[in-house]
């Protein structure tokens, strides 16, 4: 007889005596995921849900801001709901980052992948993350040279990437390290003369700083390695059962947040193009 299951989250353990319409288990079936499996798996559509939650806030976000800078709409991006919406947007991102590197650093562990191949892989990734920051601040610094990006959030997540194999031995005592870089957060401030250029990444700023996109590695990567720890506990060791099934409705819902990096490159002048054509008269 074939077992059927057409629910939208899968459980990997402890067998239940009826799978429902939401939930379904996989014991029942006689079909058990181990760790190893898990650590294997091509996707968490649970992750992409969530990129995909993010790259909406932040496609909202972004509206409010444009219509604010360039088209004088009576809103302050940067104080009350908008604000709580900006600092949720980012910390989701970044949140995600984090979980996303442990789980994909455990599936290189369990595959047998040598450390010099893993630095290879996330210097690559990371170096390409930075370029991509490095065309923002371009960009910014020809469309809005009063406030462009010198080290954004792409910046940062570059920077992350780069730094995270070295701290991943930890594992979930990456909570405790986050912890430290919150706390370095409040440490920061303005830059001595002269050194604001170069203390601009961990958070010290030249007087006068202005940027429309600004997260340095105090406090910001400390959300980054709390990722890291929540993604090690909650996926590399398997504390996380229910999974979001891949199926038609699954997929379609959560396709924008496998892109999100190529979203959050286009979304601007898809924006703006948008905004002039509906505003211009």
């Amino acid at each position: 007889m074939r077992c059927r299951d057409n629910s939208l989250f899968i459980r990997l353990q402890k067998p239940r005596r009826k799978a429902g319409f939401f939930f379904a288990d996989k014991t029942d079936c006689s079909h058990e995921r181990t760790i190893t499996e898990m650590k294997t798996r091509e996707r968490f559509l649970e992750l992409d849900l969530l990129r995909t939650a993010a790259v909406a806030m932040m496609i909202i976000f972004h509206t409010a801001f444009d219509l604010s800078a360039f088209y004088n709409v009576s809103i302050d991006p940067f104080s009350g709901g908008w604000l709580v919406l900006q600092r949720v947007t980012a910390n989701l991102f970044l949140l995600l980052v984090g979980i996303s590197f442990a789980v994909s650093y455990g599936r290189m562990e369990a595959k047998g992948a040598s450390r010099q191949d893993m630095y290879r892989k996330y210097v690559k990734r990371g170096v390409l993350v930075l370029l991509c920051g490095m065309l923002v601040t371009l960009v910014t610094r020809i469309a809005i040279p009063d406030d462009y990006v010198r080290f954004g959030v792409l910046h940062l997540i570059g920077m992350g990437i780069l730094i995270l194999p070295f701290v991943m031995p930890l594992r979930e005592g990456n909570l405790i390290l986050a912890m430290l870089v919150f706390l370095m957060g409040y440490a920061t401030g303005i830059a001595p003369d002269g050194l604001g250029i170069i203390l601009l990444p961990l958070g010290w700023m030249p007087a006068g700083f202005r940027s429309a996109d600004y997260f340095p590695l105090f406090p910001w990567l400390g959300t980054i390695l709390l990722g890291v720890a929540m993604g090690n506990a909650l996926y590399n060791r398997g504390w996380l059962r229910w999974h979001l099934r891949d199926n038609r409705l699954t997929r379609i819902i959560t396709e924008p947040g496998r892109y999100a990096l190529m979203i959050y490159l286009a979304h601007q002048p898809v924006l703006l193009s948008a905004l002039w054509i509906l505003l211009r008269n």
